[in-house]
């Protein structure tokens, strides 16, 4: 009796112990599916955003106050690995006032508009566990501006077209809805100096110096997420 109770025993041991490999071995399975396939965000490829830019800008002479304007910014980068990244952007601010500022004899300034290149490169922070990323990017800055001038002896308005190379630096977050949409918050700085303007048609050289601050939201959609 005690021989067969003995060897019921140890079959149950090892039936036991076979139910327990196999649970784990089940389990350990699962795990692993679920850390390779699960992904909440995708900064690698292609990909493009939409924003809305708030632009505070300042050069020399033009004007003797910070402008504040608005418009939209359109971006499209490539991830070369989902850390780094090249970005290239264009941007256009919608006409807006000055504060009267006199620029030469009988020349007034009046309204300006803006339509700015930006480029460079981008690192981006976080796994691609994460929803929550943070960037930070550096790279150039091309401003175009055009400033509207009344002049006060013939009574009519002409446009100076101002251009120059400029640093782009900035830094910001990126909240992704799904692993191919994120919304994206940033903020930079950016400083250089108009080079040439081009007045009535003739075109001069020039050494004025700018400065602007900018903001962006918009919503970035990572075409490798889906």
């Amino acid at each position: 009796m005690k021989r067969k109770n003995y060897i019921f025993n140890q079959i149950g041991c090892k039936q036991l112990m076979r139910g327990w490999i196999s649970c784990i071995l089940i389990g350990s399975a699962f795990l692993c599916y679920g850390q390779g396939g699960f992904q909440a965000s995708v900064n690698k490829g292609f990909s493009a955003r939409m924003s809305l830019v708030a632009d505070i800008w300042k050069t020399k002479i033009i004007s003797q106050k910070y402008t504040v304007t608005m418009g939209p910014d359109l971006t499209a980068s490539f991830g070369l690995t989902e850390n780094i990244a090249l970005y290239g952007s264009y941007q256009y601010l919608f006409p807006s006032s000055l504060s009267p500022s006199e620029i030469g004899f009988l020349l007034f300034t009046e309204k300006v508009r803006h339509q700015n290149f930006a480029f460079g490169l981008k690192y981006i922070g976080g796994s691609t566990s994460s929803q929550m990323r943070y960037l930070v990017e550096a790279g150039g800055f091309i401003g175009h501006t055009s400033v509207d001038v009344y002049q006060e002896l013939f009574n009519n308005y002409v446009a100076i077209d101002l251009k120059g190379p400029g640093f782009h630096g900035g830094a910001g977050i990126e909240y992704f809805i799904s692993p191919f949409l994120s919304c994206d918050f940033t903020a930079g700085f950016n400083v250089g100096k108009y080079r040439s303007s081009e007045f009535l048609g003739i075109s001069y050289k020039e050494s004025l110096k700018w400065n602007r601050i900018q903001a962006m939201i918009g919503i970035h959609y990572h075409f490798a997420g889906r």
